[in-house]
C-alpha cells in the first residue's frame, strides 16, 4: 500500500492530547465525548505516553482500581512508538501488527503530536486500495477506457 498516512489515510490531522496527571475517569469521559479510542499523553509539549481503551479496561477496570484516584501516568504506555504523516500506510500497519498496537500517534517533523492513526483506519485504506486495484483490473480485462485492443 503506497499511500502516506497524511493525507491519504488521515484526511485531517486532529489529535486529542491529555495530561498524565489527570484522572483515568477524566480520560474515559473525554474519549467517550470525542468518540475516540486513544489519547496522546503530553507533558511540556512532548509526547510522554498513550492511553487507550484497552489500558482502561485491563489496567483499571479489570483490576478494580478507582478511576477517580488513578492517574493516567500510572496506566499509560510510556514513550510510545510514533510516526510522521509521511510514513507509508503499509509500514505503519506492519508496525502495528508486529507490535500489537491498535493506535499510533502521528507527529510533525519537529515531534509535536498532530494526529492518531488506528488499525481500523489502515484496514479501511487497504480495502479501498484493493477495490481500486480490482476496478483497474476489471477495466483492463473488459476493455475499459484505460485499455483498448487494436488501437
Amino acid at each position: 500500500m503506497h499511500k502516506k498516512l497524511v493525507p491519504h489515510v488521515i484526511k485531517e490531522c486532529r489529535c486529542t492530547t491529555f495530561s498524565p496527571d489527570r484522572s483515568v475517569r477524566e480520560a474515559a469521559v473525554l474519549m467517550t465525548a470525542e468518540n475516540i479510542g486513544a489519547l496522546v499523553v503530553v507533558e511540556d509539549d512532548s509526547i510522554v505516553g498513550i492511553v487507550t481503551e484497552r489500558d482502561l479496561m485491563r489496567k483499571v477496570i479489570g483490576v478494580s482500581l478507582d478511576p477517580d484516584s488513578t492517574k493516567v501516568r500510572e496506566i499509560m504506555t510510556a514513550n510510545p512508538d510514533i510516526v510522521t504523516g509521511d510514513c507509508m500506510a503499509g509500514q505503519a500497519l506492519q508496525m502495528m501488527v508486529n507490535k500489537g498496537y491498535r493506535h499510533l500517534p502521528i507527529v510533525t517533523d519537529d515531534g509535536k503530536p498532530c494526529g492518531m492513526v488506528s488499525v481500523r483506519d489502515l484496514y479501511e485504506a487497504v480495502q479501498r486500495g484493493l477495490e481500486e486495484d480490482l476496478q483497474a483490473v476489471e477495466s483492463y480485462v473488459h476493455g475499459g477506457d484505460s485499455y483498448s485492443v487494436g488501437a
